[in-house]
């Protein structure tokens, strides 16, 4: 059995723990149960998510992570080769870009993209959206790592993710992206393969309705919502197959069973 987790708003709230995440995680392994953090973020890689997530007392292995910063530059060479990218995103996701093989390009050359690639990126601004509408105006493929709207973080507030950044250049492009990270079930399936399970012998626990269970649903998991960070609570909710307020509250469904 495979336990796949959502990391924001699920397993953390910025560099907070949540309650219970880490004595889960725990009794998961004890009881010998696989388990993958499928996490939306464009901001760094599994390494890095590691060495910070141990920073606060939650044990999670590089093979145990899985990112769509991590899994951009491999998608790009599944569909283009090494090829030219403009993207929207950290600086450590350009890094990351060059280090598959890809040339990121200046705004200047926005209109010699061949893909633009849009993350997180806490310098956007009008010049960056509308050199990703003029790229995606060219041709370029439209790649969004993700639609995340909100981004959880200390003390139950929260910042803007990559979805507000997406939906401004589609906006201007008059395009709609593809999807690298969940909901894909692209995204899903790959996890599955990492593991060596069947979706039938997986659950996947998050937070958000529209990435984390449709997505899940939709691969053919058992799903769970943790709706402590739901900031609309709606009759969607029962579109889970199980929904607690938090990761504390699903220990007692496990004491049962593990």
């Amino acid at each position: 059995m495979a336990f796949l987790f959502d990391l924001d708003g699920c397993l953390r709230y910025g560099l907070e723990p949540a309650p219970g995440a880490a004595l889960l995680l725990h009794k998961l392994r004890r009881s010998g149960k696989s388990i993958m953090v499928l996490t939306n973020t464009s901001a760094k890689g599994a390494d890095g998510l590691s060495e910070e997530l141990r920073g606060i007392g939650l044990e999670l292995r590089p093979a145990e992570i899985q990112t769509t910063f991590d899994a951009a530059g491999e998608y790009l060479r599944y569909r283009f080769g090494p090829t030219t990218v403009l993207c929207i995103g950290t600086p450590a996701l350009h890094e990351r870009l060059r280090y598959e093989g890809h040339e990121v390009l200046p705004l200047a050359r926005c209109r010699e993209a061949k893909a633009v690639v849009v993350g997180r990126d806490q310098e956007f601004n009008i010049d960056r959206m509308v050199a990703a509408a003029k790229a995606i105006d060219e041709g370029a493929a439209f790649i969004a790592l993700n639609r995340d709207v909100r981004l959880p973080i200390e003390g139950g507030d929260y910042t803007a993710a990559a979805g507000p950044m997406v939906a401004a250049i589609g906006t201007l492009a008059y395009k709609e992206p593809e999807v690298l990270g969940k909901p894909s079930p692209a995204f899903f399936e790959l996890a599955l393969r990492r593991l060596g399970v069947a979706p039938k012998a997986a659950v996947m626990i998050g937070d958000n309705l529209e990435t984390d269970i449709k997505g899940g649903k939709a691969a053919g998991l058992f799903t769970i919502l943790t709706a402590e960070s739901n900031v609309k609570p709606t009759a969607d909710h029962d579109q889970a197959d199980l929904v607690v307020y938090n990761l504390a509250e699903l220990h007692k469904h496990f004491d049962r069973q593990l």
